[in-house]
C-alpha cells in the first residue's frame, strides 16, 4: 500500500506544471536553531553531504560522503530496472498504477537487499564567542536552490551564514558574512574535525 501511494504522488508529479513552481516558497524554515539530528536542515551533492544545526554560538554541521556506508560491499541494485523502466512509464501515464507498481516491485526494487545505511564521516564544530546572546534568529532550507542559510542578531550586528555544497567543485561551502564592515564573527574550531559525529 505505501509503495502504491509513493507511485501515484510521483504520477501526480509528473502531471504538474512545472512553471507553478515559480510562484512556491519551496522552504523549510524555522525560529530556533536545531537541538537533534532530526531538527538540522540537510544539503548535498550526490556525493558529499552535510546536517546543519544553525547554532548562532556553536554551530553543528554533521559531514558525510558516499563511500562511508554501515557493513559490507553490496550492490543493491536490479539489473532488470533499465529494461523494465520505459513499460512502467507507460502505465503510469495510462493510469495503471497497480499494474507500474507490481512491475517496479518485480523489475525495480532490488532482489538482495534493502541498501546499507550511510554512516556520519565526522562533525565539524564551530564556537563563535560573544554570540551566546541573539535575537531576530531565522533558519531555512531553500529546497529550489540547495542552501541553507541562518540569519541573527548579536550585538547589534546581523549575520547570516549559507552552507551548500557545491557538485562541480566537490566541496561543501560555509559563507558567514554581518552587515557592518569589520564584524565578522571570530571562531574556534572546536574538536576541528570529531569522527564521532557528536
Amino acid at each position: 500500500m505505501k509503495n502504491a501511494l509513493l507511485l501515484f504522488v510521483c504520477s501526480l508529479l509528473l502531471e504538474l506544471d512545472l512553471t507553478a513552481q515559480n510562484n512556491a516558497l519551496l522552504r523549510l524554515w524555522y525560529t530556533h536553531p536545531a537541538t537533534q539530528w532530526v531538527e538540522a536542515l540537510p544539503v548535498g551533492n550526490g556525493r558529499l553531504g552535510a546536517m546543519v544545526y544553525g547554532d548562532p554560538y556553536r554551530e553543528t554541521i554533521q559531514l558525510n560522503e558516499s563511500t562511508v556506508w554501515g557493513g559490507q560491499p553490496n550492490r543493491n541494485d536490479n539489473p532488470d530496472s533499465r529494461e523494465a523502466l520505459s513499460e512502467i512509464r507507460k502505465l503510469v501515464f495510462d493510469g495503471k498504477y497497480t499494474e507500474a507498481q507490481d512491475l517496479v516491485n518485480q523489475k525495480v526494487i532490488s532482489k538482495v537487499s534493502n541498501g546499507m545505511p550511510y554512516q556520519t564521516v565526522g562533525g565539524l564544530h564551530l564556537l563563535f564567542p560573544g554570540h551566546e546572546s541573539y535575537s531576530d534568529y531565522y533558519r531555512e532550507l531553500d529546497i529550489e536552490k540547495a542552501v541553507e542559510t541562518t540569519r541573527y542578531s548579536a550585538g547589534g550586528v546581523h549575520y547570516e551564514s549559507k552552507v551548500f555544497a557545491s557538485f562541480p567543485d566537490q566541496v561543501i561551502i560555509v559563507r558567514i558574512t554581518a552587515d557592518k564592515p569589520g564584524s565578522n564573527p571570530t571562531w574556534e574550531a572546536i574538536a576541528a574535525f570529531d569522527l564521532t559525529g557528536h
